[in-house]
């Protein structure tokens, strides 16, 4: 539920939290449609016309992401009730993620929070298939009511029988795979076994799902390659979650104050992307350059956000117009613990965090001042006991 996905825009803004849609939703979005278009409403309801048949499965197919969008609301909303910010979520090939800025403070927090989406899941399935048995028992008197009926029991069936269950499954990162994280957490008050152990069960359903894959692809099932794309995706994101693990490990209870930098450069919103370029970023070849207002941080501001103003812009386009704005911005104080910044650098693609204390911005930590930290306890065989 962690990081920012590369290749995303912004579509919408829901209860503070932004909503992205990767590129990669565009193609499952048509896969679904043509899916219902041409096998599963024309099966069901043989004497509907073609435009009606297309249609309906366009307006299921929306309403199918709509509830994936319900889910990882679910996520967002009870993570805010334990303190835990959700900067935005998207969509994207495989479903959507919630993009949290830091990892569950709790057992208690993470088992809430993980059981929230396939429990809204299973209330929209049930929904579903509830309204699809009113229309069905009231076909005779309201004959028009059937599309209603049939998007209502895709819904119902997709949610409660495939969305719910799949998300349940007990391996890392999904959401049954953090149920049994925050289980063995509780249990055992070790949070750093309770992430193996979860994210070999990550690995184990990942392998399950290829072997099922390559079955599948032998019998001449072309459904094959999503069982395997879900695998290589599974399997990546619980390797990952172990490599963090090991990195958390090898840190120790070293603080950011510890690593940061106090030497930095500064621009304001007012100052315009070519004062900027020419004053700051090209004679010190700076990459990253915080924002402040007065005393406080207000955003960070990146090549790649330059780069997206056109060069005979420059002498009228604010910083401010191309930043990030400090709400959507992974910062780390002087007192947090590595292992913590190790986990807002994985929430983003940034070279450094600004390490800010009462708003104002007192340093900054690169990610190459930690990388470099971390393989020399690595090299001197020094690993935190926890």
């Amino acid at each position: 539920m962690l990081g920012r996905m590369p290749g995303s825009v912004r579509v919408a803004r829901i209860l503070g939290i932004d909503i992205r849609i990767h590129f990669s939703w565009i193609v499952i979005f048509f896969l679904v449609v043509v899916t219902l278009a041409d096998n599963i409403f024309p099966a069901s309801f043989p004497a509907w016309s073609r435009p009606k048949v297309f249609v309906v499965s366009a307006v299921a197919a929306f309403l199918f992401f709509c509830s994936i969008l319900a889910h990882e609301l679910a996520h967002a909303v009870v993570a805010r009730r334990f303190r835990m910010s959700v900067s935005s979520i998207t969509l994207f090939l495989l479903g959507g993620v919630a993009n949290l800025t830091k990892e569950p403070p709790s057992a208690r927090a993470e088992f809430f929070m993980a059981a929230a989406g396939p429990a809204t899941s299973v209330v929209i399935g049930l929904a579903g298939l509830g309204l699809e048995a009113f229309t069905d028992a009231n076909l005779d008197q309201f004959p028009t009511l059937q599309p209603v009926g049939a998007v209502a029991g895709y819904l119902g069936f997709i949610n409660a029988f495939v969305l719910a269950p799949f998300n349940l499954v007990p391996g890392f990162p999904l959401d049954g795979g953090r149920i049994l994280r925050s289980i063995i957490w509780g249990l055992r008050g070790d949070r750093a076994t309770a992430t193996r152990i979860a994210a070999r069960g990550g690995q184990a359903v990942a392998g399950l799902l290829f072997l099922g894959a390559v079955w599948r692809l032998l019998s001449g099932d072309s459904g094959g390659l999503w069982w395997g794309l879900i695998a290589y995706f599974l399997y990546n994101a619980a390797t990952s979650t172990l490599q963090q693990e090991r990195l958390t490990g090898l840190v120790g209870t070293v603080r950011v104050g510890q690593l940061m930098t106090t030497e930095f450069r500064t621009t304001t919103p007012g100052t315009t992307v070519g004062a900027l370029i020419r004053d700051l970023v090209l004679p010190q070849n700076l990459r990253a350059i915080p924002v402040v207002s007065g005393e406080r941080l207000a955003g960070l501001v990146t090549i790649g956000d330059l780069r997206k103003v056109e060069q005979d812009q420059w002498s009228v386009t604010p910083v401010q117009a191309v930043m990030t704005p400090l709400a959507e911005l992974a910062t780390v104080t002087p007192d947090d613990q590595l292992s913590t910044a190790l986990e807002r650098f994985g929430s983003t693609e940034l070279p450094l965090l600004p390490v800010v204390k009462d708003g104002a911005i007192v340093g900054l930590l690169y990610r190459e001042s930690v990388v470099g930290y971390v393989r020399m306890r690595e090299a001197l065989g020094l690993e935190s006991r926890r």
